[in-house]
């Protein structure tokens, strides 16, 4: 008989709770877990398909070596002498700025980057390449200036607000909020909520919505100058919340002085303008929220976007309050503050670019490699992620690739990354280990999950990431050897343990800068999962405000703490509510004055630029590559590339292009028609499907296709059709404005 486990889904930011049918070793059913406290029993079809992403033909069994075009197993002893002789040999020769380590965790974890980050630290380099800075950077960037600290990302709480604007956010497809179908159908059903989307086409979010504004692809920066425009205008700005919490209005104000609403919303975006007075209107004097995604993140002008829709927040008030933008609780930070303007911040060799909360643009990385400089990027340490078909430019990439001197991949699976590397590290999938996340987006209340292993290895041979990357690090002689004491003390309970830390630092200061790398070695021998060590680390270093909150919610206020937490989190598979944040979300603020900062001075030139002759005169498309490629699609059928057995999308349409009926017909296409779409990267064969979900003049393609399964190639790899100078001024790539063309195949 198979018994019931629970766990998460790992196969989006979200989460959310699952239980798993076991037998034999393997899931053979998986259902919402209705005592998560987070998800309440809500998943999606990718949570109920998770089992494909454990057991599938491309797992890794055993760690493999690159042998001319091929690679043949070894022995854990033989890569991991291997690799730490040949990354010693590059950081003799050519110094820390040789290497760099990407992703480090996928959507399903993030225990593995702070000992992967340590390594790298270890090997003399900051290059840390990450998904987050694959969309996120221009946002992050602006959230570090306008709260004060890049850490402090903000999010829309939209299941407590009266109005909730989508813009270009497809909720009904990606999720990105907890029970995000439950939250669309409550403000659908509800006369006193409004649901409003703002996107050029009518997707599946867009049809369950109380106003629609289908916007003119790329004018989003028009419409949101617009409504500001109008705010003032109508005299809806909050003058008591600016008072209080905004600092910089009145210095940024007059960038708006003039500009002609009207003109800018119908002529420039293509919309009634009335339809979004009305809108501006329930932004400004409503409980609103806007969840702004893909549409913005990866398109024209994102950074002055995230930029205005900051200010559009602050000046109504909707900042730091319930239902607004709020400043999530968390336990660890997604990322470090890496402002730029700190000397100290390191740049990237050739591209110049800087990191944003602690990760440097994947966009840039081929170029990295692929130049002349003493101080280029030789070897590489990429885990929990696939670059050969999530990041742009596919072609540049593997250029890269094989100019590295060496080049280590730590995967479950034997994906387009881990064929093209030099070794092959198998790692325990994220049901067969101990692993949690750093999303969470809610305040006061901070939920948390460590998922526990619902599986035991499939492979004797597969290993935790973080033990790895921990057995690199002894490889090297980076870790000196600990006493047995220690050891021993963590099979004491985690007081005892905590209070022999204590002393051995206390007599070996030099070693308390090691304090995370101590408690995985011996702390996470003795609870058998690096993991889990480290978790308890994070509680210990939890902040002060976490802590009172913990103890708000009844844990004892003196140093049994963390063990009494950790006991808890173990009690509690399916997830808990830790800690309830005592202070006003303001009080997370790390501005000087406590204050919103609107005075963005590196953004004030470009904002103004931003006129409607300009913005007209930018818009147009040149005759040869006359359509705009969405190169990427959020949607019920993608997960990324962690799902890749085709099997679990047999009975949907997936492997297509979508295209509107009038640009069909404008190039004698039919629905199910094979047609060759080029870019300025790339051409493909792609089969065309008519839909009412794509934007006239627009053709969508969904990325997690091209994946190679069982030696058959699936689809197209959209990031083929990407050069990786497709990109902003902050390197984020502009796969919402992909210029091509589609002829009949």
């Amino acid at each position: 008989m198979g018994e019931w486990k629970k766990g998460a889904c790992v196969l989006c930011a979200q989460g959310c709770g699952l239980e798993m049918m076991v037998e034999d070793n393997q899931i053979i059913k998986i259902r919402g877990d209705k005592e998560n406290p987070r998800s309440l029993g809500y998943c999606c079809r990718k949570g109920l398909s998770m089992a494909h992403h454990v057991h599938n033909d491309d797992r890794l069994a055993y760690p493999l070596k690159k042998v001319g075009d091929h690679h043949e197993r070894i022995s854990w002893e033989q890569a991991l002498s291997e690799i730490a002789e040949k990354m010693l040999a590059i950081k003799e020769k050519h110094g820390g700025k040789a290497f760099a380590y990407m992703g480090g965790g996928a959507l399903g974890g993030q225990m593995q980057v702070g000992i992967g980050l340590r390594l790298l630290s270890f090997l003399g380099s900051r290059y840390y390449y990450s998904s987050l800075a694959q969309e996120f950077s221009n946002s992050f960037w602006v959230d570090g200036r306008v709260t004060g600290k890049q850490s402090l990302v903000t999010m829309p709480d939209a299941h407590n607000a009266d109005t909730v604007v989508a813009w270009g956010w497809n909720g009904w497809m990606s999720h990105q909020e907890p029970r995000t179908r439950v939250l669309i159908l409550k403000l659908k059903k509800d006369p006193d909520k409004k649901l409003i989307v703002i996107d050029p086409r009518r997707s599946e979010t867009a049809e369950r919505a109380d106003i629609h504004l289908p916007i003119r692809p790329g004018t989003d920066s028009m419409l949101l100058k617009a409504m500001i425009r109008i705010i003032l205008d109508k005299g809806w700005e909050d003058q008591a919340f600016i008072e209080a919490h905004v600092s910089g209005w009145e210095e940024v104000k007059p960038l708006f002085a003039g500009f002609d609403a009207q003109r800018a919303v119908t002529e420039v975006c293509g919309l009634d303008y009335d339809t979004v007075v009305e809108v501006t209107r329930l932004l400004a004097q409503t409980k609103s929220c806007i969840h702004q995604d893909l549409g913005i993140y990866m398109n024209r002008n994102s950074t002055i976007n995230a930029y205005m829709l900051h200010i559009l927040r602050a000046i109504t008030g909707r900042f730091c309050v319930e239902g607004g933008q709020i400043l999530p609780a968390f336990l660890f930070p997604m990322g470090s503050d890496s402002d730029e303007r700190n000397p100290k911040t390191w740049r990237t060799v050739k591209t110049n670019m800087f990191p944003i909360l602690g990760s440097f643009p994947p966009a840039v990385f081929p170029e990295e490699v692929l130049n002349d400089s003493p101080d280029r990027i030789r070897a590489l340490i990429v885990s929990g992620c696939n670059p050969l078909r999530s990041y742009p430019d596919t072609q540049a990439y593997e250029k890269a690739f094989a100019g590295l001197e060496l080049s280590v991949c730590l995967e479950i699976v034997y994906n387009e990354t881990a064929r093209l590397s030099d070794y092959v590290l198998p790692c325990l999938s994220y049901p067969e280990s101990y692993d949690t996340v750093c999303f969470n987006y809610s305040y006061p209340d901070f939920y948390f999950q460590m998922r526990q292993p619902v599986l035991a290895p499939l492979s004797s041979e597969s290993r935790e990431g973080s033990r790895i990357i921990l057995e690199l690090i002894k490889a090297m002689g980076f870790l000196p050897e600990f006493p047995q004491s220690l050891y021993d003390a963590g099979k004491g309970g985690i007081s005892a343990y905590l209070g022999a830390l204590g002393g051995y630092v206390q007599e070996n200061p030099a070693h308390a800068k090691l304090i995370p790398l101590i408690l995985a070695e011996t702390l996470g021998t003795a609870l058998g999962s690096v993991n889990q060590a480290m978790i308890v680390g994070l509680l210990v270093s939890s902040s002060s405000a976490f802590k009172a909150g913990a103890a708000a919610m009844g844990y004892p206020a003196d140093f049994s703490m963390i063990e009494a937490m950790y006991k808890d989190i173990l009690a509690h598979p399916q997830g808990l509510i830790l800690s309830r944040f005592q202070r006003d979300n303001f009080s997370m603020l790390k501005t000087e004055d406590k204050k919103l900062n609107l005075m963005i001075e590196e953004l004030l030139e470009p904002l103004q630029a931003a006129t409607i002759e300009n913005e007209i005169e930018k818009l147009k498309m040149s005759a040869e590559f006359p359509l705009i490629l969405h190169a990427g699609l959020h949607h019920e059928t993608v997960a990324n590339t962690s799902l890749r057995n085709p099997a679990w999308n047999k009975d949907k349409r997936w492997l297509t292009m979508l295209m509107h009926a009038a640009d069909a017909a404008r190039l004698d296409l039919a629905d199910g028609d094979k047609a060759i779409i080029t870019s300025r990267a790339a051409a493909a064969e792609v089969e065309v499907e008519i839909s009412s979900y794509a934007a006239e003049k627009c053709v969508y393609i969904r990325h997690g296709q091209g994946l190679v399964y069982n030696g058959v190639k699936y689809g197209v790899n959209v990031n083929d059709l990407v050069l990786t100078t497709d990109r902003d001024e902050m390197c984020t790539p502009m796969h919402r404005r992909i210029p091509c063309r589609v002829e009949k195949a």
